[in-house]
This record gives C-alpha cells, structure tokens and sequence, in this order.
C-alpha cells in the first residue's frame, strides 16, 4: 500500500488524480481520502464517469451518517442496479440471501445468512469481472454501516487478481491514521490524500460558480483564509453574493457556520477578557504570549520605539485587571481546544485553520477591531506591521500618521516587498486630510506604481483612478493616466477616451509623450490589430524619447518597432533592434520580456535559430527569478515553450506550461498568453482533449480582451488539435479565422501566426483540394523570401498530401522526403516526425507496407525521444493496425491486429454488437447509458477504418469468429 502526494505542491492535486487514474488503469485499488470540502467526492465522480465512459461495470454507494445505522444500506446501495437475471447465476442461498437485503423478497425468520452474504456478494463480483473490469466506488467510506463493512473487507480479501476494482472517498484529517476505505479495496490499494487546491486552481473553480467574476484580491483573501479548501471557498463566496453590499477590501469576511459553530464549541468557557485577547490575536500576522501580555498598554508618540513583543515580563501591564493577566489562561485553553497551535521553536503561535481568526474578527464589532489594532500598533517592532495596526486604529484623517504609514510604504518597497507596500500606500492615502490633496494624489500614485510591481493590477488601477480624479498638475494627471493604461494589461481597447486626456495634459513634454506614445503602439498592436499603426507608434515613441533623454523607453520603442517590422516582412526590420542593442541596457525595463534580448530570441525562434533563442531566453528566466518579476516570468515561460516544443523538448515546455498556467492564474492576469502556451505543450507532449480546452480558454479570455495577438494563435492551435482528432471540418473553420485576422493585421511572416500548413492540410482531409491549392501558392514564394525554411518544408509536406490526394504517390514520397531530411538538418524533430507519419501513409496507399511500417517506426522513435506523447500515440496506433502482414510486398493487416487496438471493454461492445444487440440492448446488459453505447462504437468504427454495424460483423467473421481470441493471439 502506498500513501503518497499529500503536499499542496503546483499541480498536487492533479498529480494525485492522475496517479488515481493510473492505478485504476493498471488494475489496483484507490483509497481517496482528505478534510470535509476539500473535493474527494468530486475526483471520485470524474474517476467513476471516465470508468463509465471505457464502458466498465461499475457500482456505487454514497452512504451518509444516518444511514450508518441502517442495516446493509451500503450493500444494497451497490448491488441495486444488478437485476434479478444476473443474480440467478448464484445458487440458492447465495441468491435468496441477496434478494432479500435487496428486498426483493420478504426475510425469513431471522437475518440473512452472513456467510451465505459473503460467498454470494463475493460470487456475483466474480461473474461480472468475468465479463470485463468491475469497479466498486464507495463516496464517504467513513459511513459505512458496519454489516456492510465486515461483507466488503471479506471480499476485498479474496478479490486480489479478479479484475474488480474498488474506488473509495471519505473525509478524514491529516494524520488521523489510514483511511477506512483501505480495508475495502483489493490490492494492490493506494491511498492518497488530496492536497488543498491552490490559488491558481482555486481561481478556476470560483470562475466557473455562476454569478459575477470575483475581483483577483477577493479570491487571494479567500484562498488564504479557507487554506485552499473548496467547500469552504464556495461557502464563503456564497455568503459574499448573499450580502447587500459588494465585497470591500476593508470588511471582514463571512465564514461558514460550521467554522463559527465549532469555534463556539471549542471556546464555549471563554470569557470576555480571554476572547480579547484571542481577537486580539486575531488582528496580526505573527504572535506571541509575550506580545499578546503587552498589547494592553496605550499608544506611545509615532515616533517612539516600541517594545520587542516577546518579553515575558511585560506581564504587569494586564495584572491590574480582576483575575490577573488572562493571556496566559487563555492560550492555554486555546492550545488544548485546537484553536491555537505552536510552532516547532514553541514561542510563536498561530491559529490551528485561519477561519478560526476570521470567525473571531468577523464576529466583533469595528470598535473593537479598532481597538485591538491599536493595543498592537503600540507594541508591534515591525515598522511596516505598526504602520497597518496604526492605520487601521482610527476612521479620522491624521496627517502625522499617513506620513508614518507613508515611510513605512517606502521602506517596504526598498526591502523588496511591493505588495505590502502598495497596500500600505493606500491606507496612506485614506488617512490623508483632504486639505492636502497634492499629497494624497502622490500617495495614491506610489501606491499604484507598487501594485504594479507587485503584478496587481486591480489595485493599481483602483488607486490610479482615485489618483486622477485628485490630480492638481498636468505631470499627476499623465502619471495616473499612464497607470491606468499599463494596468489594463492586454485589455486594452476601450482605452481611447484615457489616451486622449493624457495627450491633452503631456502637451509637448517629450518625456510623456514618448511614455504615451509607446503605450499607443502597444494598443494598436495588441487591441487594435493594426500593424502599421503598432510601427509608425513606434517610431514616434523612440524619437520623443531620444530627444527628451528617456534611454529605457527609446529601447523599449525600437524592440516593438522591430518585431512588429518582422510580422510586416519589411527588409529593413533588423535595424531597429540593432540600434536597441547597441544602447545601453539597464537592470529594468530592458531587460524584461518587452526588450531587445527577449525581442531578438522571438526572432530568432522565427528564424528556428532554436539554440540561439533558448541560451537568450534561459539568461532573461534567469533574472526574473532572481528579481521575483512575476509577470516577466509569465511572459518569459511561455515564449520558452515555443521553443521547447520546436526543439522536441516536449518534457521541458510542460513543465514550463504548468508553472506559466499556475502564475498566471494566482495573478489574474496574462491568462489567454498562458492558457495558449499550455495548449501548445499539451498538443505537443501531454493531452490532446487537455489542448482543446485550454486553447478555448484562451480563445474565450482574447475575445472578452480584445486581444488579436493570442487570439489567432490559439484559433492555430485549436485547429491543428481538431485536424489530428479527425474533425477537419472543425480545423478549417479555426484556420480560416486566424488567417483572417493575421490578414486584417497586415501580418505577412507566416511563422508569427502559422496558419497556412494547418490549414492546407486541414483542407486536404476535408476534400477541399483547390483551397489548399490556393493556400500553399498564396504563402509558397514569402515564405521562401523571408527565409523561413522550416515553414517552407511544413507547407512541402501539404503539397506532398495534396499530390498524393491527386494520384501523384510517386511525387508525394519525392516531396515528403525531402521534408523529412530538411526538417531534420534543422533541428525540428517534431516536424520531422510528422513528415515520416505522412510518409508512411503514402507509402502504405502504394501498398508498400514494409516501407510504412519502417516511416511509422521511425516516426515513433524521433516522438519518444522527443517526449511528444499524443504524436507517439499515433504512430504507434498506425503500427499495431500492421503488425501482422500478409505479404511485405503489398498485402495488408490481418483482421486480428485491428482488433488489438480496442481496448477490453470497446471489445466487449463490440462483441455484442456483432452478435446483432442493440446499443439499448447493450447498455442495459452492461448498467451504462446507450450514449456511451453510441461513443464507444464511435472509436470501434474509427480504430478497426469501418463505418457500420455490417462490417463489424465481418470482421469479427474474418478474425475467427470471436475478437478477444485475436487479442490475445
């Protein structure tokens, strides 16, 4: 037994799904197990649907707490669904003991016979699993009755090696011991506990709840306080949607009543100096006794220093109070309860669930939350913590603290903690009389420059729109424009109205308006899809900058002017970015994901100069990690996987995928650049069906952002993975619209946005042999001026399937060798890959069968080394139809080998279905629905190349009579 993957790493909780599915597959046992609400029912549901959709037996059970004192509930639960012809496989005993928990007949005298419980439940499993896998899911194990139980582990023990599978989930706290469902499951049994979900995976699931889209900083305080635990999430989020007022950064938030009940239970003997003293506690970050015994002592002058917090001797200052000090009492109390813990140096504490500190900050009044925060602001050592106590101390506006809390925010952001000081700017700024608007407006505007920092681009555009509705000069109003701007990210459009105010404001300042300029050609590259606009933007925006001294955004201008010339093919588009290069380069803006270096490594993946652009790429990773720049990191990650992926390092770009998805998701931002690379590398090395849905998201954020650089791509991609999946229909529809908008770009490359091998190729399986034509002729001569050789073999290898199309085999294997040797010289394996596939199915129309097989073969082996799963797949699928051949000058695969690509319950459909069943017929034998009947004789038909239920029949005729012999032949 295996106990492993309780950790809360990036992708944890797929890891433990997919390790579930895995041993399920292999034909092992799996014990789900984690605290209430953390999604055990819920990966147990996908499980048991995916096992339902293979056409599995399975049989379920969701015993609830009341029903654990009703006989066998659990039992008939899971046999319910057998009808009585299955049961009269069974002798006598056996039969009548059964119907009888089934109540299906009346009880004799007395209970069932228990022994004859257990040979029967024991025997009808062994029957089933005679006819293909069986897999028994039990939802809440823990509530077993124990009748039921003692039956279950009697069978588990005796059903090792019969192909019944046992699925079982229940809540059960960390450390609590091993799950009650292991004794339920036949081995070899793995459990594992499901780790709380993430911020990103939290994110998604609040995404898809209907009602409005949660502001990012409500999910990261929601995350935090429910400590990734779903249930609770979406309990919170409810009572969120539930009140009358929307969600304030400065209003506690509600908790679950169960989470305030138990707390109430625990803390039932409190009284109100203890529960005091645990809000509090409540109030801060960190704690100790020592801090909670002085945080009684009044406020001291601003400018005092205060005490340490950990003395213990600062007891005096509550011993004036009837009873004597009640902190160390009520940390004691709270430690037996489970409300409070220590750390392993004993001298820290902090609450056993952080809803414990919110259901005690929730439930007192703002007086005395005010009051708590003050006790601490005068003991607090931490000037920035002080600063957040102070500021949260009082409502009225205080000059004298809104400059201590300003100090505290520029001295935070020196430490390299931009978030804290952006949120600590902010309380600044609410502190601030409004007679000194100037103030408050630089406030507000340092407070929005360290959001951004922080890559929180809600508060940076929350305190920049206050910053410019208070701007008194021409230089606070551009500065507060311009972060409204930067803040949109690549929501961009809509922006005109703020582009104009701040033109109106810079004036001929040739600092702002390069600043102004350069934002206007991100816009029209990103938003507005005008190319020529993005360059002559551009061009202005260095030569503004050049004049008023702004090194960095004369950089910045010519690297975007630069790459937006590759996408128009102009000749002269290297020049820019050799004069960017030539500058001098700061430790900042240019050398991030925007500058010449991550500009020249995008040109020279274009130009598949791989080892080039990956050494560059590896260097710019490099220093955004050491600078923790998170959107850098987004944006940097995923052009790596372009690279990856072209490089055949489909391993790598997962890895990379994952974390880019993770980070992108925990920022609310750069999400359709992400989802986008993550299709990449799954449609490269991990899932196609995980492809197409994360190239919809991304195609869903693009739309809602008007983004036309990702949208197009995605549109690319998801046609490539409908091509593949046999959809060309579908493919040509993704294609056409991505070549459009690349077209209303004024995008020449073919390579920035790579539609036109897709797309001929999607043509040509869809029978639309003069579009591909004209596709291949309309990029053919560009692409070979722009020296773009890999994309001119790819679209080789098009013209090469069209002359096949037409006859012409002789010439398709001229052309697709020649691919396949180009592609190689290149360093594109999986290009090269995917000319070997084509070849070997030309070869295999010339009846060449040894030949395919030695292309499929090779094909396999440039994808395995390649770790480029889904294309290994295939090969490996064009193979298996070959493996026995007839005549190795032109005969083709036995029947028998067709057969051993279904697996053993697609057989056992097909099976019946040769026998003349109907698909109703079908799932009613087999406890599934006729549309799994319908989809699972889909891939029969597609994996044996037949298209009804006559040529099922004669091949199963032509493969002996029964196919299961063929598989095992």
């Amino acid at each position: 037994m295996g106990n492993d993957l309780g950790n809360n790493s990036p992708g944890a909780r797929h890891d433990v799904a997919r390790a579930a599915r895995l041993h399920l597959a292999d034909g092992g046992s799996v014990a789900l197990h984690g605290p209430a609400g953390i999604g055990t029912s819920h990966l147990l549901g996908g499980l048991v649907d995916a096992a339902r959709a293979r056409a599995e037996t399975v049989l379920s059970a969701e015993p609830t707490a009341p029903e654990g004192e009703l006989t066998y509930a659990a039992l008939a639960d899971l046999l319910d669904p057998l009808p009585d012809e299955e049961l009269a496989r069974l002798s006598a005993p056996q039969r009548s003991a059964l119907r009888v928990v089934l109540r299906r007949e009346p009880p004799a005298a007395g209970a069932p016979d228990p022994l004859a419980l257990r040979l029967g439940t024991l025997a009808l499993l062994r029957a089933l699993a005679r006819g293909g896998p069986v897999l028994l899911a039990i939802d809440g194990a823990h509530w077993v009755d124990r009748p039921s139980a003692e039956i279950l582990r009697y069978a588990a023990r005796r059903l090792r090696t019969s192909g019944v599978r046992v699925l079982t989930a229940e809540s059960a706290a960390h450390g609590q011991g091993a799950p009650v469902g292991v004794a339920f499951c036949p081995g070899p049994v793995r459990e594992l506990e499901l780790p709380p979900a993430g911020l990103s995976e939290l994110r998604e699931m609040l995404g898809d709840r209907e009602g409005p889209a949660l502001p990012g900083w409500l999910v990261r305080r929601v995350h935090e306080a429910c400590a990734g635990n779903p249930g609770d999430a979406l309990e919170i989020v409810r009572a969120l949607d539930r009140q009358d007022r929307p969600p304030s950064r400065d209003r506690p938030l509600p908790v679950p009543a169960r989470i305030r009940d138990g707390l109430a239970k625990r803390l039932a003997g409190t009284g109100p100096d203890g529960r005091e003293v645990l809000l509090t506690a409540a109030c801060t970050r960190r704690f100790s006794v020592g801090l909670l015994r002085c945080a009684g002592t009044t406020r001291p002058p601003l400018g005092s220093r205060p005490a340490d917090g950990t003395d213990t001797t600062h007891g005096t200052l509550l011993a004036g109070r009837p009873g004597g000090d009640p902190v160390p009492r009520t940390v004691g109390n709270a430690l037996a309860a489970g409300v409070l813990v220590a750390d392993e140096d004993g001298v820290l504490l902090r609450f056993a669930h952080p809803l414990f500190a919110c259901a005690l900050y929730a439930g007192a009044t703002a007086a005395e939350r005010r009051a708590a925060h003050a006790r601490l602001g005068a003991v607090t050592a931490d000037r920035a913590e002080r600063a957040r106590h102070l500021a949260l101390s009082g409502t009225e506006p205080d000059e004298e603290l809104a400059a201590f809390v300003t100090a505290a925010a520029e001295e935070a952001a020196r430490q390299g903690a931009p978030d804290e000081a952006a949120a600590l700017a902010r309380l600044a700024a609410a502190r601030t009389p409004a007679r000194f608007t100037g103030r408050r407006c630089e406030r507000l505007l340092a407070g929005a420059a360290h959001a951004y920092a922080a890559a929180d681009h809600e508060l940076c555009r929350e305190l920049a729109l206050d910053a410019a509705a208070d701007a008194d000069t021409p230089d606070r109003h551009v500065r507060a424009r311009i972060l409204v701007i930067t803040a949109a990210d690549q929501a961009l459009s809509g922006l005109d109205e703020v582009f104009a105010e701040a033109f109106a404001h810079a004036g001929g300042a040739p600092y702002d308006r390069a600043r102004l300029h350069y934002l206007r050609a991100c816009k029209a590259h990103i938003a507005d899809g005008d190319t020529t606009v993005t360059w002559a933007e551009a061009d202005r925006a260095a030569l503004w900058a050049r004049r008023g001294g702004d090194r960095t955004t004369e950089v910045l201008a010519l690297s975007l002017q630069a790459f937006v010339g590759t996408l128009l093919g102009r000749t002269d588009a290297t020049e820019p970015l050799a004069r960017a290069l030539a500058l001098p380069q700061d430790a900042g803006p240019t050398t991030s994901h925007n500058g010449p270096r991550a500009i020249k490594a995008r040109l020279d993946f274009f130009a598949d100069r791989l080892i080039e652009a990956g050494d560059e790429l590896d260097a710019l990773l490099h220093r955004a990690q050491t600078f923790d720049d998170a959107e850098d990191l987004i944006f940097l990650l995923c052009a790596a996987i372009d690279v990856e992926v072209r490089a055949g390092r489909c391993g790598r770009a997962l890895a990379a995928a994952r974390e880019a998805l993770r980070r992108a998701r925990e920022l609310g931002a750069h999400l359709g650049q992400a989802c986008y690379s993550a299709a990449v590398a799954e449609a490269a090395g991990g899932d196609l069906n995980r492809a197409a849905a994360l190239a919809h998201e991304s195609i869903r954020v693009a739309d809602a952002e008007r983004d036309l650089i990702y949208l197009p791509l995605a549109l690319c991609l998801l046609g490539q993975v409908r091509t593949r999946a046999g959809d060309a229909r579908a493919a040509v529809d993704c294609l056409s619209r991505a070549r459009a908008i690349a077209r209303r770009r004024g995008i020449v490359d073919p390579v920035p946005v790579p539609w036109p091998p897709d797309l001929a190729e999607a043509l040509i399986a869809a029978g639309e042999h003069g579009r591909a034509a004209a596709v291949i002729d309309e990029v053919r001569d560009t692409t070979l001026r722009l020296g773009r050789a890999g994309a001119a073999m790819s679209l080789l290898r098009a013209e090469a399937l069209l002359r096949a199309g037409s006859g012409d085999l002789a010439g398709a294997v001229s052309n697709l060798r020649e691919a396949a040797e180009r592609h190689q010289r290149l360093g594109l394996p999986l290009e090269h890959g995917r000319d070997l596939l084509a070849l070997g199915t030309v070869e295999r129309r010339r009846r060449h069968v040894t030949a395919a097989l030695a292309c499929w073969q090779d094909a396999a082996a440039v994808f395995e080394e390649a770790e480029a799963h889904p294309w290994l797949d295939r090969a490996r699928a064009e193979m298996h139809r070959f493996t026995h051949i007839e005549d190795a000058a032109g005969g083709d695969a036995a029947p028998a080998a067709q057969w051993r690509a279904l697996t053993p319950a697609e057989h056992r459909v097909a099976q019946m279905a040769g026998d003349g069943a109907t698909n109703r017929e079908i799932a009613a034998r087999l406890f599934l629905s006729a549309k799994t009947i319908e989809s699972t004789l889909t891939r029969v038909y597609r994996k044996l190349g037949i298209r009804s239920r006559a040529e099922l029949v004669r091949l199963r005729r032509d493969s002996a009579g029964d196919p299961g012999n063929a598989r095992q032949r």
